[in-house]
């Protein structure tokens, strides 16, 4: 029953962290068009920030719905892998897309999540699981809920005022009756570079498709067959899609198959037994869902690798399949911060309640950038 108001703009094939590797060039940050709003869905968090839409859905393979929310002051939730169905979707990586709803609030996201959740026969990885009442639990206290901190997310690489910023409302979810405990996730230091094989490697195969024969873009005037697929992917592709192609047929060719993706498998199966671990001795998992503020238009260009780290935190929870949401927590320099919370499987309603607590003890999620 939803009215659509019209397509909004991401990186290709939702590929990137930025919203710079669009075909129809990249998205500005309301709260400071220099700078980048995020990816891949950044067009949706621009949207929904600069006032124009009170919702949007957006699509999660590495954190694309958490990270824009972060950089534009919104809360974005990734649900569990399975939980919203992928049909209709542009595959990706078939194993960690996942779309979900953002918006300013998280009981907006509740009221989103709620009717895009739910067991789809045409999704052969949609999970017929019963739903939550996502609203309902939005107003459950916090006494008791116990929250891990984990000591990989707060070393190296995390600017410390946006430390700072997480630990402000590590105190504020204190006096809402929530405890604290240190935990440690050993294997998040492998999750870039597992995800930046699995992620490509299923994308090669994914994309494959896209041949000038069957749907897409088609060259004019091939010569023959060969030059019709050579030419279609060469003139339809932009350039972060043809890397992360390269990088993906390269992982899954002959003689590298077991020493990259084969191993980027077992360490993915590593990092989902922290989470399973971590989770019987806490209920959620806090940290900050990027390690830097919104960067400037074009300052990460000539360094993919540099964007791709701007991800760190986020890919764990795509790796796992579990779920997670960012929520405003603040500014620093006039640009927003926001923070992370991750929950056992199927446990949505239990991010969108501590998110919704939150929010009635501080007023982050009703600012507005100025002039919108």
């Amino acid at each position: 029953g939803t009215v659509t108001l019209g397509k909004l703009n991401m990186d290709e094939f939702a590929m990137g962290s930025a919203n710079e590797s669009s075909y129809y060039g990249p998205v500005k940050n309301p709260w400071d068009p220099t700078r980048v709003p995020g990816g891949s869905s950044g067009g949706s968090a621009a949207a929904i920030a600069a006032r124009l839409i009170p919702a949007a859905t957006g699509t999660d393979t590495g954190g694309s719905i958490r990270q824009p929310a972060a950089l534009t002051n919104l809360t974005g939730l990734k649900p569990t892998y399975g939980r919203v169905s992928r049909w209709g979707m542009v595959a990706y990586a078939s194993s960690l897309d996942q779309g979900g709803p953002m918006a300013r609030t998280a009981e907006d996201c509740a009221l989103l999540l709620g009717a895009m959740a739910g067991f789809d026969p045409k999704d052969s990885t949609s999970v017929e699981q019963p739903l939550d009442d996502y609203l309902a639990a939005l107003n459950q206290p916090l006494a008791g809920l116990r929250i891990g901190l984990p000591q990989e997310y707060f070393g190296a690489g995390l600017d410390p005022k946006i430390a700072d910023a997480v630990m402000q409302v590590v105190e504020e979810l204190k006096k809402l009756g929530a405890t604290v405990k240190d935990i440690s996730l050993p294997n998040m230091q492998h999750a870039i570079p597992s995800y930046y094989v699995i992620a490509p490697a299923e994308a090669s195969s994914n994309l494959s498709r896209f041949d000038g024969v069957r749907f897409g873009y088609r060259c004019e005037n091939p010569a023959d067959l060969t030059d019709l697929y050579k030419r279609s992917r060469a003139e339809g592709f932009g350039d972060e899609v043809k890397r992360r192609i390269m990088v993906g047929t390269y992982a899954l060719s002959a003689g590298y198959y077991d020493a990259y993706y084969l191993k980027a498998q077992k360490i993915r199966r590593l990092i989902k037994n922290d989470f399973v671990g971590a989770f019987e001795e806490v209920d959620l998992i806090l940290g900050p869902t990027t390690p830097n503020l919104a960067w400037k238009l074009g300052e990460k260009n000539a360094d993919p690798v540099s964007a791709y780290l701007e991800d760190i935190y986020t890919i764990t929870a795509n790796l796992a399949g579990i779920p997670g949401l960012s929520m405003p927590a603040g500014f620093i320099d006039g640009l927003p911060v926001g923070v992370q919370l991750l929950a056992p499987y199927f446990q949505e309603a239990r991010l969108l309640n501590v998110a919704h607590q939150y929010q009635q003890v501080s007023d982050w999620h009703l600012r507005a950038p100025a002039g919108f």
